[in-house]
């Protein structure tokens, strides 16, 4: 099985080239500059605005699906949507009936051979993103459902970004490793 794009030296390296280009971009700017915030820096908030304070308080919260909207509808590129949504998934506690939910809608989509055909659809794909990398983040290593949700993200992730087709070996390669892994979950 394909080790996880996080696990890349290249990733790593890509991000913290990132992280300082960004930390020098803002450093530079003034703090009354209106400038947009990035995708992630959007998810981050949106996590953070539905916290039992705000709730108590009597603010409206905001929910995933509205926070995936946003970042689905921003002008930032397909990656920067995708490492915003996981960020996303990172901060988020599912109840236990919404992570049956989110476990039986990824098996669905991708029993119904649906989850990779809307790739043009950003708010579609992004969903299933997160639905995915929800279910893995609270699942341990060794359980099925948690090798099934972790090859969806991975291919959803790397069609998105561009980096693999449909078609693609590494995609086909997870799909019969996701089989595998359902037939157990049965």
């Amino acid at each position: 099985m394909k080790k996880p794009f996080y696990k890349s030296w290249l990733f790593w390296v890509v991000v913290v080239l990132l992280g300082s280009i960004v930390g020098q971009l803002a450093a530079r700017n003034k703090p009354d500059d209106q400038t947009a915030p990035s995708a992630t820096q959007q998810a981050q908030r949106t996590a953070a605005a539905d916290t039992p304070a705000d709730q108590a308080a009597g603010n409206p919260s905001v929910s995933w699906e509205s926070a995936i909207k946003q970042i689905a509808q921003s002008d930032t590129e397909s990656a920067q949507k995708a490492d915003a949504v996981l960020v996303l998934a990172k901060n988020y506690s599912p109840s236990p009936e919404e992570l049956q939910d989110f476990e039986s809608q990824i098996v669905e989509e991708y029993n119904a051979g649906n989850y990779l055909a809307h790739i043009e659809d950003a708010e579609y794909m992004l969903v299933n993103l997160f639905k995915a990398a929800v279910v893995e983040s609270i699942h341990s290593d060794g359980e099925p459902v948690r090798a099934f949700a972790s090859g969806f993200s991975h291919n959803i992730s790397n069609i998105f970004r561009g980096t693999d087709t449909v078609e693609g070996t590494s995609i086909k390669a997870n799909e019969a490793e996701m089989d595998k892994t359902l037939a157990e979950m049965k």
